[in-house]
């Protein structure tokens, strides 16, 4: 009776859009074997984010999804979708889309310099942007940074009514405090600052997993021009469950112990 129950709950789910992409499957043996991995290439089509990684050649966001390789993260999902072109490139403008509920956030690893220490004050700053009707880059919310914040972190926000767009951002502010750079889920609105800034790539620098409903795994990359690895930072987003889902599931397990106690009785 409580899984019929569950089942039958409302599950609400944000969405993840963008011009040409859609959700595409892959396999560990894009990764290739730990002792000689492969990558992206004209020769060995692939994942855009299929990339050799200066934190090791297993360090890639793939490897993170697997487990297995030098990238460790807690309960890896495994090669579960990706969002992408049907010929495995990026998708340069993409955004979520919100059922109206609230979402959470949590820090599942980060493989990056960008750690705000005395020796390297470089950092990375994650948040999430409000997406104007225009298109453009709305109000931005910082949700942690590397300085202070680590692995295990989470955050809890709303972006807005149901149909509400919305996106992550990540800012890399360079150790000398003369360059900062903006990356949006649309490339096209990134950004540099500061007087030693150069201008900014044009690349995608998320990488978007889909797990069950309302659940994704994200990897970033936060360096201008770097090797694409997207495991500077690797993300979990879910849907938070509405208070009422938990009433009803609550009620039911109540009954539920009810009926079994009147049978033993």
């Amino acid at each position: 009776m409580v899984g019929l129950m569950v089942l039958s709950l409302n599950v609400k789910a944000d969405t993840l859009v963008g011009p040409g992409g859609a959700f595409q499957p892959w396999t560990a043996a894009v990764l290739g074997p730990t002792n000689a991995p492969t990558y992206t290439s004209p020769g060995h089509p692939g994942p855009y984010w299929n990339n050799f990684s200066g934190d090791g050649p297993t360090a890639n966001i793939g490897w993170c999804m697997v487990g297995g390789g030098a990238c460790v993260i807690a309960s890896p999902p495994g090669a579960i979708d990706y969002y992408g072109t049907s010929t495995g490139a990026a998708v340069a403008n993409m955004n979520f889309v919100s059922n109206g509920s609230a979402v959470s956030v949590s820090l599942l690893g980060q493989l990056t310099n960008q750690t705000g220490t005395a020796q390297n004050p470089g950092y990375n700053v994650f948040g999430w942007y409000q997406i104007n009707s225009n298109g453009t880059i709305g109000a931005m919310t910082q949700l942690w940074n590397t300085k202070t914040d680590t692995v295990g972190e989470f955050a809890t926000f709303t972006p807005g009514a149901a149909g509400t767009s919305y996106g992550l951002f990540l800012e890399n502010i360079q150790g000398n405090g003369q360059a900062d750079y903006f990356w949006f889920m649309n490339s096209s609105q990134d950004y540099s600052a500061g007087p030693d800034k150069n201008p900014p790539d044009t690349n995608q620098h998320f990488a978007v997993f889909s797990g069950t409903p309302g659940q994704f795994f994200i990897g970033v990359d936060d360096t201008n021009n770097g090797n694409e690895d997207f495991n500077n930072m690797i993300l979990k987003l879910v849907n938070v469950p509405e208070p009422h889902t938990f009433a009803l599931l609550g009620i039911g397990l109540l009954l539920y112990g009810l009926r079994m106690n009147k049978r033993t009785v």
